[in-house]
């Protein structure tokens, strides 16, 4: 399964999130909970779908924003961004989300605190 999202700091958009799940593990899933939902997206995969991410790697990089994310994050085409790429791990070491992210960070700063 493969999830879009944009997400708002300050109403302004500043990411673009490109997401890929294993359909199996997340079935019943769908657009519509994932827009009514409120919290981390880790925390309902966690309560929802009983799965746990407990590491991840993250290759992180400046890029030149593509025309097509441009156009979705409302900056010219060229504009810098931050490309994470990051793989998620539950237990026994399975991989069980691959996420791709372009990052706005014009007056902010990309931080992650994983645990």
């Amino acid at each position: 399964m493969q999830v879009r999202r944009l997400l708002e700091f300050e109403n302004e958009v500043t990411v673009l999130d490109e997401i890929w799940l294993p359909g199996a593990m997340f079935r019943g899933l769908t657009f519509e909970r994932l827009s009514e939902y409120k919290g981390p997206l880790y925390a309902m995969f966690e309560t929802e779908f009983g799965t746990r991410m407990i590491r991840a790697t993250e290759k992180i990089r400046a890029v030149a924003a593509e025309p097509a994310v441009a156009d979705l994050l409302h900056v010219p085409a060229g504009f810098p961004l931050l490309s994470v790429e990051r793989v998620s791990y539950t237990y026994g070491d399975r991989p069980v989300e691959v996420r791709r992210g372009w990052y706005v960070t014009t007056g902010y700063y990309y931080q992650n605190d994983l645990s």
